[in-house]
């Protein structure tokens, strides 16, 4: 690692600033379980064996999509309206936590301030960074853990997949489903 600093003058002021850059080799920080815990990141992040690791987000047709369909599912689905949440910690495995940009929890789990239980369904919604082989790490994760349906939506091309262990089916008819619940995406595309 190495370090160059300079001396630059304000234009206005004529006062000095010495700027130093830092040329930093790429190294793997590992950080604790309870240090990720008890951090605030901005937005979230997952936590993977020991990694933390920035997820994609933060794009309008990301946000949009987000925003459409929690207001559909809260308003189609109203019993679900407190089980529903946005960029919830879940807890995967012990040394795994993964944020779905949208969750529905299990009934026994709305005491949790991190989810243990399998959520009912997890939602991922693509941004243009994403690729489907992470996407579907993440999935796999929740399978793991015991999550019996995720939902993937691709804004962009305004598609949508249903998976379940073993199978990701794209919604030909462009309606998601899982467990009593339909989404159409004509729907939540519309605005």
């Amino acid at each position: 690692m190495g370090a160059e600093s300079t001396v630059r003058r304000d234009d206005r002021t004529g006062a000095a600033a010495i700027c130093v850059s830092m040329e930093i080799m790429a190294t793997e920080v590992l950080v604790p379980v309870d240090e990720y815990l008890r951090t605030s990141y901005r937005p979230d992040c997952d936590y993977l064996d020991g990694e933390v690791v920035e997820r994609n987000l933060g794009e309008k047709q990301h946000s949009s999509a987000q925003r459409e369909i929690l207001l559909f599912l809260a308003t189609h689905y109203p019993q679900l309206r407190n089980r529903l949440l946005p960029e919830q910690r879940v807890q995967v495995r012990a040394n795994r936590y993964r944020i779905p940009d949208i969750c529905i929890i299990s009934a026994e789990a709305t005491d949790q301030e991190i989810i243990t239980t399998p959520p009912d369904l997890c939602i991922e919604i693509l941004s243009p960074e994403d690729t489907m082989a992470k996407t579907l790490d993440r999935i796999k994760d929740y399978f793991g853990m015991g999550v019996a349906t995720c939902w993937v939506v691709n804004p962009v091309s305004r598609e949508g997949w249903v998976a379940t262990p073993g199978r990701l089916e794209e919604a030909s008819d462009g309606i998601l489903r899982a467990s009593g619940i339909e989404m159409s995406l004509a729907g939540i595309f519309a605005r």
